[in-house]
């Protein structure tokens, strides 16, 4: 067992591959106790970055023993990529569950933005962006983990919600998936910036509000039918 980060570029994929490929296959105790050692690693990451996270403060924080910690991780890096999996299915379930039947799509754009720009201003998740775009020069499978199911889910989700406005001549998109990613970015703009490098420290939900209706705007123009 290690105590460290891995070695190597190598281990460290294999580790974070392992994290995201593993079956969900675990009691109900288990689970808790997953998900107490993540909140444990959370903390530790975004107060000291993956490096300065020692794995016997995870533990610590967590309330576990580094067997009990190894047990369903085997290091460093494996936690991350769980401790990412879940920062982001937060983000999912933050998006979830908009109204989508009967609505013009510029309201449904309007409700998923403002939900996505509020989760993504979060200081936490904009210390997650953070530790995850340190560590990728080092381990570029932690930042493809990242992009994987974080950014890239936005993607996913809104992709059949544009395919089915285009559909019905709401808008015209040939190319759906960028169009996707393109919607995301517009919400975020400079907000995200502005906060990424502490021009700005927090965005009221106001402003947010008031920033995605030009971001829906801007985008409802670019792919309005001829």
């Amino acid at each position: 067992m290690k105590s460290e980060p891995v070695a190597s570029a190598e281990e460290a994929i294999d580790a974070v591959e392992t994290a995201l490929d593993a079956p969900e296959t675990l009691s109900p105790r288990a689970e808790r106790k997953c998900a107490q050692l993540l909140d444990g690693a959370r903390a530790i990451i975004l107060a000291r970055g993956f490096e300065g996270a020692k794995v016997d403060d995870i533990a610590r924080q967590a309330g576990v023993s580094k067997a009990t910690m190894y047990r369903y991780y085997p290091d460093k890096s494996a936690i991350f990529a769980a401790v990412m999996q879940r920062n982001c299915g937060q983000q999912a379930c933050a998006m979830s569950g908009v109204e989508t039947e009967g609505r013009p799509i510029a309201d449904v754009l309007t409700d998923i933005g403002e939900r996505y720009a509020k989760f993504v201003l979060t200081p936490d998740a904009i210390r997650m962006f953070r530790t995850a775009v340190a560590e990728s020069e080092r381990f570029p499978v932690i930042g493809e983990a990242f992009y994987a199911s974080g950014p890239d889910l936005g993607r996913v989700a809104l992709a059949p919600i544009l395919r089915a406005a285009a559909a019905r001549g709401e808008i015209a998109i040939d190319d759906i998936d960028l169009a996707a990613q393109r919607f995301f970015v517009l919400c975020e703009a400079e907000l995200f910036f502005k906060q990424l490098f502490g021009i700005v420290a927090r965005y009221d939900d106001a402003q947010i509000a008031d920033h995605v209706r030009g971001a829906v705007a801007a985008f409802v123009r670019m792919y309005r039918p001829d």
